[in-house]
């Protein structure tokens, strides 16, 4: 049975380009307050039973101005130590959420996410105001899978999304999506259409989506996300442009790596004004991805 994996280091909208996105924050020096910094934290049940780590990754999280958290933990093992752990992040000021999910769980049978969700259930249950997550944020990725035809796998993820987010919003939780942001080009069957956007679909069924927008340039991470803004304003859900630090094989277009830690943060902060500029009503953010790989960036820039 597979409860996370947490190993990890169509329709055309009309926005605004990258470029006029870019004209409203050639300014910006620092991230926008009016949007959310986020990071995905995937150790995080290693950290949670190692106080002195994680105070120093929070430490480090401070001083760059993050104010929420994707924080992977296996609840069914380190239940309290992650209570301590999310305390300690809202005295900070940061809000955090439950980072999970596998590709299997888009299996027919699949009984990985019912577990992980019954785990989530009853540890907000046992939660203290302070100690809860705000969310469910679940990374299930079916192109990982090379096992399933195309077309096989996009449907059975789309069923997913629709029963998770059901199960998780009848609940009275929240649900957020990791996507990759060429999702408008999927089609799958939705309900009494045959031919419906993937994107349409997570997008009905998510009060947030973190997009892996991952390009080096505030001007390509909009572009790349432009049909993702237009979507979210239109059906009421939060937006979160994804950064890439790490040395992913895929590209150097992709990551930061080669820029460096003081260049990611200049794009980001025109990617912040720019969401400020656009002001989805359901809100927006910025998020890297991930913390060991972030940590890894300023360290190499502080030639460490």
């Amino acid at each position: 049975m597979n409860y996370m994996r947490c190993d990890r280091g169509g329709v055309v909208f009309k926005v605004l380009s990258a470029a006029a996105f870019l004209t409203v924050c050639l300014f910006a020096g620092t991230a926008s307050a009016a949007t959310t910094k986020g990071v995905w934290w995937w150790r995080g049940s290693n950290d949670a039973i190692n106080p002195a780590e994680a105070t120093r990754r929070l430490d480090f999280l401070s001083a760059h101005g993050v104010d929420e958290i994707y924080f992977c933990a296996d609840l069914r093992k380190v239940q309290k130590e992650t209570q301590d752990f999310v305390r300690k992040a809202h005295a900070r000021g940061m809000r955090v959420a439950l980072l999970a999910g596998d590709v299997s769980w888009i299996h027919p049978g699949s009984r990985g996410f019912a577990v992980t969700l019954d785990a989530y259930l009853a540890y907000q249950r046992a939660a203290k105001p302070d100690e809860k997550f705000y969310a469910l944020h679940l990374d299930v990725e079916p192109h990982q899978d090379a096992k399933l035809p195309d077309a096989r796998k996009w449907q059975l993820y789309a069923d997913f999304v629709l029963r998770a987010a059901a199960d998780i919003h009848a609940a009275g939780e929240k649900v957020e999506w990791d996507i990759p942001f060429w999702l408008d080009g999927i089609r799958v069957t939705y309900g009494y259409l045959e031919n419906a956007p993937l994107l349409e679909v997570v997008m009905s069924a998510a009060d947030g989506v973190a997009l892996m927008s991952y390009r080096d340039t505030a001007e390509a991470t909009l572009d790349v996300s432009k049909a993702e803004i237009a979507l979210a304003k239109k059906r009421n859900v939060r937006v979160i442009l994804g950064a890439e630090t790490g040395e992913t094989g895929e590209g150097s277009v992709v990551t930061y790596f080669e820029e460096g830690a003081a260049k990611m943060d200049a794009e980001l902060a025109k990617v912040s004004a720019a969401l400020d500029a656009e002001k989805v009503p359901a809100g927006a953010g910025i998020a890297i991805h991930h913390l060991g790989g972030w940590e890894k960036l300023v360290e190499k820039e502080k030639g460490k």
